[in-house]
Order: C-alpha cells, then sequence, then structure tokens
C-alpha cells in the first residue's frame, strides 16, 4: 500500500512538474523566443524559423538523447523519464492551444519581455525542481552532459550542462538575428536555477553562526537552554592577544538568527559574531537524512 501510494505521488508529482514548465515554455518564453537552453530552447527556435511544432521536435530530440544516454540512469528512474518525455510533449500540445486562447481574450503580458523572463525563469525552475524531485525527467540537456561526461570524465556533468545551456542561448541569439535575447534568455536561465534548487532542497535554508567570546560558556547553555538548538566548542587562539579560547558554532534556521544575536549581546556586547548561509541542513531539528 505504502509503494502504491508512494508511485502515485511521484507520477502525480511529474505530472504537475511537467505542465508547469510547458506552460513556462509555450505561454512566457515561446512568444518573445526566449530560450533556457536545452532541448525547449531549440524547440523554440526551430519553431520560429522552420515552423516546426515545438511537442514535435521536443519529442523526437529528447528520444534521440534518451536512447543514447539511458543507461546513465537508475533503472528506478527509466519509465519515470519516458513517461516525463511523453508528458511533456503532450502537455506543450495543450498548453500552445491554451495560450493561443489566452492571447486571443487579450490575457498576456503585451510586448513586456522581462516579465515573460522573470515568471518564465521563475515557472521552468518550478517544473524541473519537482519532475527532478521524484527522480524523474523531462529530458533535456541532461543526457547530453552524462554522455560528454563519460567521454571527458575529468569535466563535471554540471559543467557540461552549463556548457551546453550557453551554447543554445547564444546559438539561438544569432540564428534568431536578435542578440538582446541571449540576456534574456541568460536571466531566466539563471532564475530557473535558482528556483530548481530551492524546491530539490525542500528551502530548508539556514544560518551558520561563529561566535568568539569570553563568555562562551554561558552563551552555550543559553543557547542549548533556550533556544534548543545544539552548539559545539571548537578550540581557537587569538594571535592578536596570544589567547587560547573556545569558539562557538551553531546551525540555526533563518527565522532565529535574530533571537540567537540578541541572546549573545544579552551575555557579551562585544563578542565576535560571523554569519554565513547554509544551503542544506540534514539531522536531528532539520531535515532528517532517511529523507534522501
Amino acid at each position: 500500500m505504502i509503494k502504491f501510494k508512494k508511485i502515485i505521488t511521484d507520477y502525480t508529482y511529474a505530472a504537475i512538474g511537467s505542465f508547469i514548465l510547458a506552460f513556462a515554455i509555450s505561454f512566457f518564453h515561446a512568444p518573445f523566443n526566449i530560450s533556457t537552453g536545452g532541448v525547449s530552447g531549440v524547440a523554440i527556435t526551430l519553431e520560429t524559423l522552420f515552423n516546426i511544432p515545438k511537442p514535435v521536435s521536443t519529442l523526437i530530440i529528447n528520444l534521440v538523447l534518451f536512447g543514447f544516454g539511458f543507461k546513465t540512469l537508475k533503472k528506478s528512474a527509466i519509465l519515470k523519464t519516458v513517461i516525463g518525455i511523453f508528458m511533456l510533449s503532450g502537455f506543450l500540445t495543450i498548453t500552445d492551444a491554451l495560450t493561443v486562447y489566452l492571447y486571443s481574450i487579450g490575457m498576456n503580458f503585451g510586448n513586456d519581455i522581462l516579465i515573460s523572463t522573470v515568471f518564465g525563469g521563475i515557472l521552468v525552475g518550478a517544473g524541473v525542481g519537482l519532475t527532478v524531485l521524484v527522480d524523474a525527467s523531462t529530458g533535456g540537456s541532461d543526457f547530453a552532459a552524462i554522455m560528454l561526461h563519460k567521454l571527458i570524465p575529468h569535466i563535471g556533468v554540471a559543467s557540461f550542462i552549463l556548457a551546453i545551456d550557453t551554447t543554445v542561448i547564444i546559438s539561438s541569439g544569432i540564428a534568431l538575428g536578435d542578440i538582446s535575447l541571449m540576456f534574456y534568455s541568460a536571466l531566466s536561465l539563471y532564475i530557473s536555477t535558482k528556483v530548481t534548487d530551492f524546491i530539490l532542497i525542500h528551502g530548508d535554508f539556514a544560518k551558520s553562526v561563529f561566535i568568539i567570546s569570553k563568555k562562551a560558556d554561558e552563551i552555550a547553555t543559553d543557547i542549548l537552554e533556550k533556544m534548543e538548538r545544539g552548539v559545539t566548542g571548537i578550540y581557537s587562539r587569538g594571535f592578536y592577544c596570544n589567547e587560547d579560547s573556545t569558539m562557538l558554532m551553531c546551525i540555526v534556521r533563518n527565522k532565529e538568527v535574530t533571537t540567537l544575536l540578541k541572546l549573545v549581546k544579552k551575555h557579551d556586547r562585544n563578542a565576535f559574531t560571523i554569519i554565513s548561509d547554509v544551503k542544506e541542513v540534514r539531522g536531528e531539528g532539520f531535515r532528517e537524512n532517511s529523507d534522501i
């Protein structure tokens, strides 16, 4: 029963993600020839230049790439990816028709390419994020990057994906004779990447706080008792004063930073505090390791 429920959940996420991605491409990107790289960027350019429907070119290119790269996928992801590829093409057919209708009744952003760039990037990131979250894929530059990585192992997959997307963006701008498209496409790609990253780590952002104070013991006690957060003492030596001391390290959620700073200030107004971003935290009080 649990396994069946997980299957339903996974395919629901993949379907929603594919639809959001298709809508972003059809409604926001295609009307302005904005490309976020990958297969969708190629499909938009082919449709503009040769009138080849996006659903058709997307399906053909993705199936060709899948044929070469499916061996690199987990067995559990192969079926999801095939379904994802067909879902994306199917949804593109639907969202293309929906876009025509919405534009015909005036539901569009007119000539505001910047709004389409930003909103399109957000939705592309959300669609890809939801799909990848359940180990599925809609194809794209991932396969090409994985295959290139096998040929040239010392270059990472992420680097190849970036190189492929950049090549598609530049090529699209040149082929369509509009260099400004490169800027909007790069901006949309940056936004979509950030949104995808946010979804994949469940938005579990946090801050790491390092505290150097002569009142380290008192501060640590308050963090443990009043904030119920773990704190670690790290041996440190200040070379300016030539003194040994204990530096505290504590990981807190973003909303807890102000509380922590007030607590530190209460004990030592001159404490030296370093705060930095933490992209993902696993363990007690945060995301469980069992979620992997």
